[in-house]
């Protein structure tokens, strides 16, 4: 009698513990079909300020399913992408529609009554066109151009300011926030007088951005087309005798000095001996950057005094060594050259070929002299 007594005890506690467990999962699952208290209370805002009634958000073009649920769960929206990805698929079938959303965190029943957002609502607003500002706009980004170029040109043909978009790329705490994701960004981007921490990290390319974007979204499109460069190159990177922000900052210089890839091997090969030698690196742009000269008053300046001899952190004329971050954004061609310096041939000086173009190379001054009034002056109409 004992013995079928305990048995049945340990048959119920099993089942007590069975229920329990399924009663566990039903509530952990109803839970997470529920919108965040945050997001219902207005503190989860998009672009808009906290406390807010209706939170940004954008569908990216061919993100109609999981990444789009990934994304409002990083965001604090929903609770649960994974579970919310399989309601939804055995319960709505809803495709959500790429544009930017301004979604309500209260909707009107068909009485006028007015309730919380609820999850259903919420997918079906996002899988409704009419609901998406869905116009775009393309814009080219130059190789060699300064972040401040390309914050102005963003501004200009978007819902973003220039200004918004500078603080953003400047600001600590953002940044730290990208970097597990983008593996290039590392402590060094926050080193001591950096005048932007994500100069030289936007990879210039030519873009489609929705006309009403926002920073996030904005600094995303130019960090993946970066990633997926670094990746091409990453054994390259973690081979380098540099620090992948001396790669970048190497290549930025690089950059304004030549177009061609033999070349900017051997731009980046002279730039390299300079280093090992008790030298200045002398490269105009480093100069221009730490003055805040746009491209165009670069050009016209060159190698002037006026600028060369001030004193500042970025200006390769007066400080020995690489200035403390990149002072552009360089494209593909550059960055290899930063990670394939050809120093081979000893060279230490160089110069614009303005008569037949490329780069004329020098081993001494006299030499570099010489190239200077033969092939730069005498060309230069």
């Amino acid at each position: 009698m004992r013995k079928k007594t305990k048995i049945l005890i340990a048959i119920f506690s099993i089942l007590f513990i069975i229920i329990g467990l399924i009663a566990g999962v039903i509530f952990y699952v109803n839970s997470s079909l529920k919108l965040t208290d945050k997001f219902l209370n207005g503190e989860i805002c998009g672009d808009n300020e906290v406390p807010c009634e209706i939170t940004t958000f954008i569908v990216d073009e061919g993100a109609y399913g999981k990444s789009t649920l990934d994304k409002l769960e990083a965001e604090g929206i929903i609770k649960n992408a994974d579970i919310v990805y399989y309601y939804n698929r055995i319960f709505n079938g809803y495709s959500f529609v790429a544009g930017y959303f301004e979604i309500p965190h209260t909707m009107t029943d068909q009485y006028g009554n007015a309730h919380k957002t609820t999850l259903d609502e919420l997918l079906g607003f996002l899988a409704n066109p009419a609901n998406a500002h869905q116009d775009t706009v393309v814009l080219s980004f130059d190789e060699g151009d300064f972040i401040r170029s390309f914050a102005k040109k963003i501004a200009e043909n978007t819902t973003v300011s220039e200004n918004e978009l500078l603080d953003y790329w400047n600001n600590e705490s953002v940044i730290r926030g990208y970097m597990n994701e983008y593996p290039f960004l590392t402590e060094e981007i926050f080193k001591e007088n950096v005048k932007y921490y994500l100069e030289g990290y936007l990879f210039p390319d030519t873009y489609e951005f929705f006309e009403f974007t926002n920073p996030d979204e904005v600094t995303r499109r130019f960090l993946d087309r970066t990633l997926e460069v670094y990746n091409s190159h990453k054994d390259e990177f973690a081979a380098s005798d540099f620090s992948i922000h001396e790669v970048f900052t190497l290549a930025s210089i690089v950059q304004w000095e030549s177009g061609s890839v033999e070349d900017s091997k051997k731009i980046a090969g002279v730039f390299v001996t300079r280093l090992n030698y008790p030298e200045v690196l002398a490269s105009t742009v480093t100069a221009c950057y730490a003055f805040d000269l746009s491209k165009d008053e670069c050009y016209e300046v060159g190698d002037t005094l006026d600028y060369t001899w001030r004193q500042d952190p970025y200006n390769t004329y007066t400080v020995q060594g690489l200035p403390p971050g990149p002072v552009c954004n360089p494209n593909e061609t550059a960055i290899i050259a930063a990670l394939h310096p050809d120093s081979s041939e000893g060279y230490f000086y160089f110069c614009a070929n303005m008569c037949d173009g490329g780069t004329v190379f020098a081993r001494t001054y006299e030499e570099h002299e010489y190239n200077i009034e033969h092939y730069y002056l005498a060309c230069d109409q």
